[in-house]
């Protein structure tokens, strides 16, 4: 049985008994969760790890044809383990089986990725169209322009808050078609917006404290690469790392995005019980318009 222990998804909850119930649901699981899903998440932590390998590469070294092959391959494949691992970690609170929660996990990455093309589609317009109105422009005079589209960002990942909703109800309940819920839906986590901006903004501030005590070995490793490189181009001293150092980096990497990953799980839970209390007021809400009528 691949159910976890958990407390009635069914349930009216504030902001702090979600975060409560996602903690003890966690912990109270944390050996079947393990058991159950550490060959996903290592599989996720090498890829991820070998693509920010790849990238520091780009950015300390320079690009060619070859590692930008190896980056493209290496970003899919990530996106893939992603999908595989949560697929599993949600199988294990919905009880599916993995095959349909791959599917489900899939359209829901796709509309977020066909979201970000759209919108950084329509940040490289503006910006073409300023450019080729003004020209030339200097970064200086660009620099504006940027904090707009910052400032729209913020705004837009505020907005979006609403489809962790629409998201967590289309993996929990089977009948569901991601099309015919998505509006609908939205509009009832607009409702509930305050409760789920609270409870993830927590959740987030505490994964990101544990997260960054996590980084600090990739933190020094990242900083002797990068004081390496800087000391071999521009001062002409030898490199001083070890033989072995980019083994060293992969298995460093590679274990700080496996904690990541467990971390994350927290924060994957506590929307999990928003979902279920936003349904439960939201229920309550219609019975009791329904006894007033009556």
């Amino acid at each position: 049985m691949d159910n976890l222990k958990q407390a009635s998804i069914s349930k009216s909850r504030s902001y702090t008994a979600c975060l409560s119930e996602a903690h003890s649901m966690f912990f109270d699981n944390v050996r079947t969760i393990f058991s159950r899903t550490w060959i996903y998440c290592l599989a996720l932590a090498l890829v991820s790890a070998v693509y920010l390998s790849l990238y520091i590469h780009v950015m300390l070294y320079g690009n060619n044809t070859g590692v930008t092959i190896a980056l493209c391959v290496a970003s899919l494949v990530t996106l893939a383990a992603e999908i595989a691992y949560y697929a599993k970690v949600i199988s294990l609170v919905n009880g599916r089986p993995m095959k349909w929660n791959i599917a489900r996990c899939t359209n829901i990455a796709a509309c977020y990725i066909a979201f970000c093309v759209v919108l950084v589609s329509v940040y490289a317009f503006v910006a073409y169209g300023v450019v080729m109105a003004k020209q030339p422009v200097s970064l200086v005079e660009m620099q504006p322009l940027f904090y707009i589209f910052g400032g729209v960002s913020i705004i837009v990942m505020f907005l979006l808050l609403p489809f962790i909703y629409v998201a967590m109800k289309y993996l929990m309940e089977p009948e569901s078609r991601l099309g015919k819920i998505i509006f609908k839906s939205y509009k009832t986590g607009l409702r509930h917006w305050g409760l789920i901006f609270t409870a993830l903004f927590i959740a987030t501030l505490c994964a990101s404290v544990c997260a960054v005590l996590v980084s600090i070995p990739m933190f020094i490793v990242l900083a002797a690469n990068s004081f390496s490189v800087y000391g071999v181009n521009f001062i002409g001293d030898p490199t001083g790392l070890p033989s072995y150092f980019t083994e060293i980096q992969l298995v460093v990497f590679t274990l700080t995005f496996f904690i990541w990953e467990y971390v994350n799980i927290f924060i994957l839970f506590v929307c999990y019980f928003l979902y279920g209390s936003i349904s439960t007021k939201e229920k309550e809400k219609k019975e009791l318009v329904k006894e007033l009528k009556g």
